[in-house]
């Protein structure tokens, strides 16, 4: 079914890294329909014509020069993220197999980057199965944040990424198709609700320290310190340095 003239359909991942973007966004504008899918599945949703503006992984949005990206806003860290880990079942300098998130090409393909450029394995990255036999697997999102260390460590990719390069990574950016009639109207819309979003942080913070069963200052903790929603100069820097980077085959 495709979207009516009259309604915007806005489409976000379920975590709690995407509230501040995504949960007021109905508040400020009602032609807007708020739905909530996995990122891998935002990206197709928008190629295909399903939804209209979506939080879709930065890679996805490379890959595609039909889209075009809000300015300004996406789901950033400058260090450490929490939510986007490598789990490693044996030491790093063992690792030589990975299974990737079944969520997000972005962390996948940064595993992949860190793991040669920063960490200096050669992996093989093999597709998500449940009790798979791997050395490490990439898990992203609120299963990521609210996991028990893995036997080999964790290794926060945020982290990894400014180790080697100094820059913030951007994750995911609001994309929408250059094409679209509404497209003047995506703008204003996603950053009047940011603007909502942040004053709506205690709620936020309660909500999800509820459905995480996280305490309310780890939640207020990583919105406002490990994320960043606002980019800047360096995101833009950090975001065009991962590109270049995919462009010359490095993962």
């Amino acid at each position: 079914m495709q979207p009516s003239a009259t309604t915007l359909v806005f489409a976000a991942s379920p975590y709690c890294n995407a509230a501040p973007l995504a949960d007021c966004l109905q508040a400020v504008d009602p032609r807007v329909r708020l739905l909530f899918d996995h990122p891998a599945q935002l990206a197709r949703a928008l190629t295909n014509k399903s939804v209209d503006v979506a939080l879709i992984p930065v890679a996805d949005c490379f890959r595609n020069p039909d889209l075009a990206m809000i300015e300004g806003l996406g789901v950033a860290a400058d260090g450490v993220v929490q939510s986007v880990l490598l789990k490693c079942n044996v030491p790093v300098a063992q690792v030589r197999s990975v299974m990737r998130d079944p969520a997000s090409a972005t962390s996948n393909a940064l595993a992949e980057l860190l793991l040669k450029r920063h960490f200096r394995r050669a992996v093989v990255m093999e597709p998500f199965r449940k009790e798979a036999a791997v050395d490490a697997a990439v898990v992203i999102g609120d299963r990521a944040l609210c996991s028990a260390p893995a036997p080999g460590g964790d290794i926060d990719l945020a982290m990894a990424w400014k180790e080697l390069t100094g820059l913030p990574f951007v994750f995911a950016v609001w994309a929408y198709r250059r094409d679209h009639p509404a497209a003047a109207d995506f703008s204003g819309i996603a950053h009047a609700a940011y603007q909502a979003g942040l004053l709506s942080l205690p709620r936020l913070t309660a909500r999800f320290a509820e459905t995480l069963h996280r305490p309310q200052a780890f939640i207020h903790d990583y919105l406002t310190r490990c994320l960043r929603h606002e980019l800047g100069a360096r995101e833009r820097e950090g975001m065009e340095l991962f590109r270049r980077m995919l462009a010359e085959g490095v993962a």
